[in-house]
């Protein structure tokens, strides 16, 4: 549908949370990277770990629990260090997740991949990126279906 109005102008200007808080993970955020991922560094297999960002804040990653990744201090420091490691953290995530892994409603609504910025479009459309990731790497794999973890 063709909107007179800007996106900005079809929100509220106080319904819109600010970009930082956009990339803050909340509670609720970091038990569903923490199920989606389990509870250990996904380097090292430390059990102690803190929640990193594959697509970092700095570069408009947001509290996607799909851009989280738990990692230890030591391999989190070491990602941030080494960017080639940062890269295959962000590479398995748009593998299984597709390249908007690290958006959330309001840029997915931006971008106008959704219609509304409603948490419902937003899973939606989400959960259909991630069939579409998931198919692509079976068909890159020959066939095999991914390994999840």
């Amino acid at each position: 549908m063709i909107h007179p109005y800007s996106k900005e102008q079809q929100l509220k200007s106080d319904s819109l949370p600010s970009k930082a808080k956009r990339s803050e993970f909340t509670t609720k955020q970091r038990k569903e990277v923490k199920r989606i991922y389990g509870d250990y560094c996904q380097i090292c297999m430390n059990p102690h770990t803190q929640i990193h960002h594959r697509k970092f804040r700095s570069g408009s990653g947001r509290n996607n629990p799909r851009n989280g990744a738990p990692l230890c201090h030591e391999c989190h420091a070491f990602v941030h260090a080494h960017f080639e490691a940062a890269e295959e953290l962000r590479t398995e995530a748009s593998d299984h997740f597709g390249p908007y892994y690290y958006y959330d409603k309001y840029d997915c609504f931006f971008e106008a991949l959704i219609d509304e910025p409603t948490d419902k479009a937003f899973e939606d459309f989400m959960e259909q990126e991630e069939r579409r990731a998931l198919e692509n790497l079976r068909v890159r794999n020959g066939g095999e279906g991914p390994e999840r973890g």
